[in-house]
């Protein structure tokens, strides 16, 4: 137990150690206090248009909940156009042809527009690969799938907040006096 905790303090005063090095080197918390707050601030102005099928859905409504959980803009500077393309691949196939696991791929391609002018100021893809188990019940099957559906969507909701945070950062930084 000893050897554990003091482990932990090792890692700790490792980590506190490296902390004034990392101020040093230019980095920055995307999602942090000062410039942080308003990449957070432009996720709330952005506008997702309304689905076209079930998976778009998942996607949209993790993005909802992502970057703008108080409700949609009353006045949106952005509007957020995806087109999300699944596909499902057999991975393992036993000797006597049986599949029991699957990949489901999701492609989400993205374009974020100006709200006023409807031009393209930024666009892109992103994906997510999952993995399922397949059995003898169809069931079981049907949730399987759906769940890994959820967990890509979840996946790829959160890779493009990543991006779209990227985005609006370097956009802040560049219109910057100096």
């Amino acid at each position: 137990m000893n050897m554990k905790r003091s482990r932990r303090v090792i890692l700790a005063l490792t980590l506190l150690a490296l902390l004034p090095g990392l101020a040093g080197c230019g980095f920055k918390p995307l999602y942090g206090r000062q410039d942080g707050d308003l990449t957070v601030s432009e996720f709330s102005r952005v506008s997702i248009e309304q689905a076209e099928n079930r998976t778009t859905q998942l996607v949209r409504n993790h993005l909802l909940d992502m970057l703008t959980p108080l409700g949609a803009p009353e006045k949106p500077l952005y509007r957020l156009e995806l087109r999300v393309i699944e596909n499902i691949s057999n991975v393992l196939v036993t000797r006597s042809d049986e599949v029991t696991r699957n990949n489901l791929a999701m492609q989400i391609a993205y374009r974020l527009h100006d709200y006023r002018s409807g031009t393209i100021i930024s666009q892109g893809n992103v994906s997510s690969l999952v993995s399922y188990n397949l059995v003898r019940a169809d069931y079981a099957n049907l949730v399987s799938e759906r769940d890994a559906r959820t967990r890509a969507a979840r996946d790829g909701a959160e890779q493009l907040r990543i991006v779209l945070g990227n985005f609006f950062s370097r956009r802040q930084n560049s219109q910057k006096p100096g």
